[in-house]
Parts: structure tokens; sequence; C-alpha cells
């Protein structure tokens, strides 16, 4: 009779070997040229077949069950950060300033253990699995909106993909139902007044003092115009102005980045700081230049994919370490693309490092991710699609 841990535990060593290859080589978006190699090789090599895109790194690998059943898609990201890793471990990254930070070497290397898995055990697969390992999310950019255009999602009933966490325990997972990430936005204001000598500050009209009132009056926003139970983030990251000390700058500019879950708060967002800061600028006779820039959506969880998520989870992890929590990280995510074309759901999975070592969050040059959790990773993902 087939062990489906066992299975795992045999092929364990397996997927650790493609992690730390791929953590050694980490690249950035769109240019995932060593790791679509490696991904291709793999899928070849167990069966299944594989769908290249000419103007994109992207690999979908494609497996057909020898029972019925529906058409499903599981996602992995696949593009590393422009970051120097400082995390200590044998198999640092040996490409300069560059590293997976975010645990996509984890997502691409826990979908490949289910590839191979379920290619091996296909009399045991109802209907077909699409395994999708898309280049290009840190970036903005998307590589998701790109395959979704592209037609990767055509005939999908339902779509999965998970996100590793290291500050979360090796063993837990949480799931939001209904939004779970952020619409993820961006904007720039461009200040225009008058330059000149700062001993005569009559004489001109001072792109900075404006700046700054703009600053604190966009702090207002969520406070005020946002209501308490919906979300918000209004962030100013950079504020650019003057040359010397000595010269009252003509031009400010502020870049922005703003989060909301729901349509209605972001259109919010954008229209009330486009008002508070033209105001702000008239009332002191100069002009706001407003560039606003739509990002990632936001990902909604459907409930009848989080249901086959905890369907598949809590067996494998116990009830208390399966987490329905109503709170939504305000992090940006293109798994919105593929959510908007079925049900699907996002989750996170823990791949916290022992408790008696320090876990660095996402991003972090110091970011370590526990390897034990792709055993999980691999039972619940193929879990979801043999339970289908």
């Amino acid at each position: 009779m087939w062990n489906l841990k066992e299975s795992i535990e045999q092929l364990f060593p397996q997927v650790v070997s493609w992690r730390r290859q791929l953590h050694m080589h980490p690249e950035i978006a769109n240019q995932e040229v060593r790791t679509s190699q490696l991904i291709t090789s793999v899928l070849e090599n167990a069966g299944i077949q594989v769908t290249r895109y000419p103007e994109s790194t992207a690999i979908v690998g494609t497996l057909v069950g020898d029972r019925p059943g529906r058409t499903i898609a599981l996602r992995a990201d696949m593009d590393a950060l422009p970051i120097q890793e400082e995390s200590g471990v044998e198999f640092c990254s040996q490409v300069a300033g560059k590293m997976h930070a975010c645990g996509h070497d984890m997502h691409v290397s826990n979908l490949l253990g289910v590839a191979c898995l379920l290619a091996t055990n296909k009399d045991r697969v109802p209907g077909t699995v699409k395994f999708i390992f898309q280049p290009a999310e840190e970036s903005g950019g998307s590589g998701g909106q790109y395959l979704v255009t592209a037609g990767v999602m055509d005939g999908i009933e339902k779509v999965f993909a998970l996100h590793m966490q290291p500050e979360l325990p090796t063993g837990q997972l949480i799931v939001t139902p209904g939004y779970c990430t952020s619409n993820s936005d961006s904007a720039v204001l461009t200040i225009h007044g008058k330059g000149g000598h700062g001993a005569h500050p009559e004489a001109t009209i001072d792109a900075i003092v404006i700046g700054a009132q703009i600053v604190n009056a966009l702090q207002t926003i969520v406070s005020r115009n946002v209501a308490a139970q919906q979300a918000g983030v209004v962030t100013i990251g950079t504020f650019h102005a003057g040359t010397v000390r000595n010269i009252i700058s003509e031009r400010a500019e502020l870049q922005l980045s703003l989060r909301s879950l729901t349509k209605e708060t972001q259109q919010l967002l954008k229209e009330r700081i486009e008002q508070l800061a033209q105001g702000i600028a008239a009332a002191h006779g100069a002009s706001c230049k407003f560039d606003y820039a739509y990002g990632y959506p936001s990902v909604f969880n459907h409930e009848d994919a989080l249901q086959e998520l905890l369907a598949a989870a809590t067996p494998i992890l116990g009830q208390d370490n399966v987490i329905v929590s109503p709170l939504a990280s305000m992090v940006g995510e293109d798994f919105a693309y593929y959510a908007e074309k079925a049900p699907g759901v996002l989750f996170w999975l823990g791949a916290r490092v022992p408790a008696d070592e320090p876990a660095y969050p996402l991003h972090s040059p110091k970011a370590r991710f526990n390897e034990a959790c792709l055993k999980l990773g691999i039972e619940i993902m193929a879990g979801i699609v043999l339970n289908g």
C-alpha cells in the first residue's frame, strides 16, 4: 500500500538539493534562465509535459492523471531579490548583490517535489494538474499577469499557491478568508515653486516647506477618511529636494507607497492624496504634479478553495496549527491575477528556524528558512490534488 509520507521522505534529499542549487544561483526578475533550465530538466525527466513562452522565462508543466477529474493549477514564483546575502548559511548566494530573501527558491523546490511525487504516482492522480513556475513576482512587472494574459488559466477550475514565512513556526499555517493581501500602488508628487537665495525667502516659493506640509497632511487620510473597519496605508518613502544649504529649492519630489484591500479604499486614497497635495501647493502659489501607478491588485481567497486547503492541511498539521485569521497582510502579491480567473487561495506556511535561533523577516539579507517545512508543503499541495 502506498504511503505518501514515506514517498516524500525518499524524495526530500533531492528537493533540498534543488533548493540549495537555486539558493546559490539566484536570478532576479525576468532573468531566471538557469532556474528555468533546472525546472525544465526536472519536469521532463519526470515525464511531465513542458510549455515554454517565447517572451518569458516562465515554465508550465502539465500532468494528466490516470483518473477522471478536474483541472487545477499550482503556482510557484521563482525570482530572487537584488540584496546582498548575510544569512551565513553554508549554501549562501554565489552571486554578488542577489539573494533568495523571499523564499522563492523554497517555492520552486517545493512545487518540483509535488510534481515529481504526483508524476511517479500518476495512477492515483485525478484530472489534470498545471504546475506554474512564474518569473518576476518581485519586480512589479508581474510575470503572473503575463501568463494569465497568455492563457495559462484557460480551463483551470481552482488555483493554489503557498508562501513560506520565516517568522511563523514550522508546522503552522495561516490563511485569511477573502482579501488576504493588498492593492500595492505607488504615486509621485512633484512640487514646483520658485527658487531663490536663502537670505530672501520673501521672493521665493519654497518647495521644501510645501512638501513638508503635504507630508503631514497625508498622514490624516487613513486616520480621518478611511473607515476604522477598513485598511489603508500611505507611506512617503522618499523626499528629494534642494542642492545646497543657502538656496531655497524650487522643486521637491515625494515618492509614495499606497496599500488598500478594497477598490473603494484604493480610489479614496488616490483622490484624497491628489486633493490635499494640489490644494496645499496652490495655497502657497505653487503647483503639484500627481502621477499615480496601479500595482498588483489585492488577492482574494475564495471560500471553496480555502475549504479544500483546510481539508488537506488539517490532518497533516493538526487543528491547532491551521490558523484561519481575519487579518490580511498589506504586502502585494501578483497571485491576484490567477485568483481573478478561477477560485483560488494563497496561504502562509511556517518556515521558522529553531526557536533558539533568531528569525528574520522576508526580504531581510539575514533571512533563513527551515527546509523541514518543504515536507509539509509537498504533502499539503499533493493532498489538495489527490483529494480532488
